[in-house]
């Protein structure tokens, strides 16, 4: 058993350090960027796993993570887009190092809030970047501001478009000026990030210990919703709304009044959004010769817009239906993993130029079948399972399952108008999910050995311990 030396050394270890900034710097870096720092970080974790001499576990959940995974990477023999295929579960098979590490390196309470901690930060930072993007748009098209001083979005635009089109494959590129995305590719990826560490943020700021933390959390939740607002994404916006509701009703009586504090700020800012998405309000050109767009016929365009973008998802959803079912080997086994050979059936057989089915349940079955379905299915469920088996009845433990739940929800809840698994970014979100359960399991189910343990070693020994598990 470890005694306190030991512990605070694996707090400080290099490879604990690493995983803080991976899990931070990754929604940061460019997608081309990002898996590179993951495999750096586990490089070094399994070093030192090899010092210590250990070998580092997947767990129950990682091993049905593995089968899906497995699954994915043998439809590449039925794929006729293999290239993607192998592609796309390739990524699967990297970032799986993250729940690898999350799993074996967050042992104590203390760590976990850690890794809330810095997933938050990076996305406090996505909000900041989101908000600016913006906001600094609207102000030069309402004519305030140059053009010069818009903040690009996203961020790496020009990088993006240079190293794509060297690639020997077509990735599209198309971007969206008047919607922030933040350090992302597209609003909607960044809108899945912000959606994951809303709910944590809330976790953070319910359970503060100080006045000054619970400022610094309720401000990070601020920074949150703002950036979710400025992808002007709808569905994002609606699953905050939905997701606050979910945890008031369920948190009342322990929270009640702290939520209602969160949901002010929420609201000021979501809604905005939606109504602009819709037309309600718009943003006033700069029109000083009378020429050009009038704000009226802006606001009626927008309405039609989002609209038809509504009715859109309706008729890909009845599109991929209407093949999985008229096909009986993709109705079982799909066409292969990979969203291209779900945009190539679209186009080809519906006349629909869209690269994915906007849904994440439509596109596995798609992509792997029913087999597949039932896979990532069986995944979710044993992960919720695992989190509410979990010695947690009471209190703060109690709190934070429910926000890694209620997290996973809202995650799960984005990709039912969204594909939630369309790149790296998105993708360790999951592995996450996992690693974190699996984490926060094995710290609450060995807290009463522990204990018992390191009890020999004395009153303060005993009370520093007790301090990390509570």
């Amino acid at each position: 058993m470890l005694n306190m030396q030991e512990i605070n050394h694996r707090q400080e270890s290099p490879a604990w350090r690493w995983l803080l900034a991976t899990v931070f710097l990754f929604p940061i870096l460019p997608e081309y960027i990002s898996p590179f720092l993951l495999f750096a970080a586990f490089i070094v974790f399994k070093v030192q796993w090899s010092r210590e001499g250990k070998k580092a576990k997947v767990g129950t959940i990682g091993k049905a993570v593995i089968a899906f995974m497995s699954l994915a990477l043998i439809s590449v023999l039925w794929s006729n887009t293999k290239l993607d295929t192998l592609g796309t579960a390739g990524l699967w098979w990297a970032v799986f190092l993250i729940l690898v590490m999350i799993y074996n390196l967050a042992d104590t309470k203390q760590k976990i809030d850690e890794l809330l901690k810095s997933a938050v930060l990076s996305g406090v930072v996505n909000g900041i970047v989101g908000t600016v993007q913006v906001c600094s748009y609207a102000l030069c098209k309402a004519g305030y501001i140059s053009s010069k001083l818009v903040l690009p979005t996203p961020i790496y635009k020009d990088i993006d478009k240079a190293v794509y089109s060297w690639l020997p494959f077509d990735i599209m590129t198309n971007t969206f000026d008047d919607r922030a995305s933040g350090f992302f590719s597209n609003p909607n990826l960044l809108a899945t990030y912000l959606i994951f560490v809303y709910p944590l943020s809330v976790y953070l700021f319910l359970n503060a210990k100080t006045k000054k933390q619970k400022i610094l959390y309720f401000a990070a939740n601020l920074f949150i919703s703002a950036g979710i607002s400025s992808t002007m994404t709808r569905a994002g916006c609606v699953i905050v709304l939905v997701g606050w509701a979910f945890m008031f009703i369920v948190l009342i009586k322990r929270h009640g009044k702290a939520l209602l504090k969160i949901l002010l700020p929420t609201l000021i800012i979501i809604i905005p959004s939606m109504l602009a998405r819709y037309g309600v309000i718009s943003i006033p050109p700069n029109n000083p010769a009378g020429t050009g767009e009038l704000p009226h016929e802006a606001a009626t365009a927008a309405a039609q817009a989002a609209k038809q973008s509504s009715a859109n998802h309706f008729v890909i959803w009845e599109s991929v239906i209407d093949y999985i079912t008229e096909n009986i080997q993709v109705f079982f086994a799909g066409l292969g993993f990979g969203c291209e050979s779900t945009g190539n059936f679209l186009l080809e057989n519906y006349g629909l130029d869209k690269p994915h089915a906007h849904n994440f349940v439509l596109e596995i079955w798609a992509e792997l079948g029913i087999i597949g379905i039932i896979a990532i299915f069986a995944v979710i469920v044993i992960t919720a399972v695992m989190l509410f088996k979990t010695k947690a009845p009471s209190g703060k433990r109690y709190d934070l399952i429910f926000y890694i739940f209620t997290s996973l929800l809202m995650f799960l809840g984005f990709g039912l108008s969204d594909y939630i698994f369309n790149s790296p970014k998105q993708i360790i979100l999951f592995m996450m999910f996992i690693g974190l359960t699996q984490a926060v399991s094995r710290c609450y189910e060995q807290n009463e050995p522990n204990y018992i343990e390191i009890h020999q070693g004395g009153k303060n020994t005993v009370r520093e311990h007790a301090e990390m598990l509570t």
